[in-house]
């Protein structure tokens, strides 16, 4: 009897060895990509502002707001299908240890053609924890090449939306990208910071359309504010040329350029191009930008009356470069509290 269990225990792996491949061959080798919902929708200056678009979080009078940023998680269903247990336990330590009242994912959740499982399986355990969270995209989330992967742009933006915890909002169709949306944190009713989500993972630059659309919301959220700009924040992926200018002239000493704990430079600086977002955003408020895109770089300057984040990548390590050793691991926290924002790094534990 003993024999014959054993025989049909092995036959049952079998059969189902078999059927994993065969699904995993069907799906890396003959599905075809999902296009998500086209919704058009394009955005105007000329349109009325409405408060009631953006999503609000409400931070509780006197405690600290603690937002964890994540960046370049880089899921892949075909290298990391059997592997995303590690990245998903370096989370929760991070999250166990800061208590967020917002996480935010600075780009690259997924990073190859092969993101449908990675990217349903990233949103549905996020939900888990009950905690809401802003994710942008990076130049990798919908394919190496843009609209290359099995979930194209529209088709991520459908999967997060879906998510019960997600404050994912598809922006307007004619900024260049789909991944544009505001968030205000109020306390007691003052609108006491809003964070600005936007794409720049495709493009070369955040885009006039982008810059435009930023100055509008802003205008608006003032208006709506008592006549003040609120404290404003930035999350996008590519790092501004601010980036590369803040940190050579930290090294050079020149201009009044001072670092927030540590400096970290493993790889080059080189993202988006010039094209006046930085100057555009500091002057509707935005006093922190925080960024991903090339890991092994961690540091927040203040440069120009701005903080400067380049966050700390979270997750499966790797370098582009022969020779490059990553090693930095965690995430980055922003602590808002007395009207003050502290930004510092938060590591994995080994």
């Amino acid at each position: 009897m003993k024999k014959r269990n054993k025989i049909i225990l092995v036959a049952c792996i079998a059969v189902a060895t078999v059927a994993l491949i065969c699904f995993l061959a069907v799906y890396f080798v003959f599905l075809h990509r999902y296009h998500g919902k086209e919704i058009e929708a394009p955005w105007q200056a000329e349109d009325p502002f409405s408060l009631s678009n953006i999503a609000t979080l409400e931070k509780q009078p006197g405690q600290p707001f603690v937002i964890l940023n994540l960046a370049d998680v880089q899921l892949c269903d075909l290298e990391d299908l059997f592997h995303m247990g590690e990245t998903r336990q370096k989370i929760a330590g991070l999250i166990e240890k800061t208590h967020p009242d917002l996480i935010t994912l600075t780009g690259d959740q997924t990073w190859s053609n092969e993101n449908l499982i990675s990217l349903l399986s990233l949103v549905s355990w996020l939900d888990s924890f009950q905690i809401p969270y802003a994710p942008v995209f990076g130049n990798h989330d919908f394919g190496n090449d843009k609209n290359s992967a099995v979930l194209d742009c529209a088709a991520c933006c459908d999967v997060y939306e879906k998510g019960k915890f997600s404050l994912f909002k598809r922006g307007p169709s004619n900024l260049g990208s789909l991944g544009n949306y505001v968030v205000n944190v109020t306390e007691e009713g003052k609108i006491v910071k809003t964070l600005y989500f936007l794409d720049s993972g495709y493009e070369d630059c955040i885009t006039d359309a982008q810059i435009a659309w930023v100055q509008w919301n802003a205008n608006g959220i003032r208006a709506a504010n008592g006549g003040t700009y609120a404290e404003a924040a930035c999350f996008f992926h590519l790092p501004l040329p601010e980036y590369a200018e803040a940190y050579r002239q930290y090294r050079t000493g020149e201009g009044n350029v001072s670092a927030v704990g540590e400096v970290y430079v493993t790889y080059s600086l080189a993202g988006s191009s010039q094209n006046g977002f930085f100057a555009a955003a500091k002057s509707v408020g935005v006093s922190d930008m925080v960024c991903g895109h090339q890991h092994g770089n961690l540091f927040t300057l203040q440069y120009d009356g701005v903080r400067l984040t380049f966050a700390l990548k979270t997750g499966k390590l790797g370098g582009y470069y022969a020779g490059e050793d990553v090693t930095l691991d965690g995430a980055t926290c922003l602590i808002l509290d007395g009207g003050k924002t502290t930004v510092f790094p938060v590591f994995s534990d080994p």
